[in-house]
């Protein structure tokens, strides 16, 4: 198998999962300005598991890095700024739900 495409896959997932996560967050935010908690408390949890597994092919990355070297690539810097973004989005999702739940009782 070539490692290059094996890397771009991890990294594409990476990416995905991030995407996903962070757009779950977004949904939470949402649903809590609208008073519907228990979806914004879904949207959390589908958020967390997307970022876990966003976070799983990040590890893979590095674990890969520190066996064989890896060659940084501009898809490489975009991916981790998409599993930053994720992971902060998803903290403050979580602040501002809590938020809007004591606000509402």
């Amino acid at each position: 198998m070539d490692v290059n495409l094996n890397l771009d896959e991890i990294i594409v997932s990476m990416i995905a999962n991030a995407g996903d996560s962070r757009s779950s967050s977004i949904e939470a935010i949402n649903y809590a300005k609208e008073g519907e908690f228990a979806k914004a408390r879904e949207c959390l949890a589908r958020s967390e598991e997307a970022l876990e597994k966003a976070h799983k092919a990040h590890t893979r990355l590095l674990t890969h890095e520190a066996k064989e070297g890896l060659e940084m690539s501009l898809l490489i810097v975009h991916g981790t700024n998409h599993l930053s973004i994720a992971d902060v989005t998803r903290h403050f999702a979580e602040e501002l739900v809590s938020l809007y739940e004591k606000q509402a009782s």
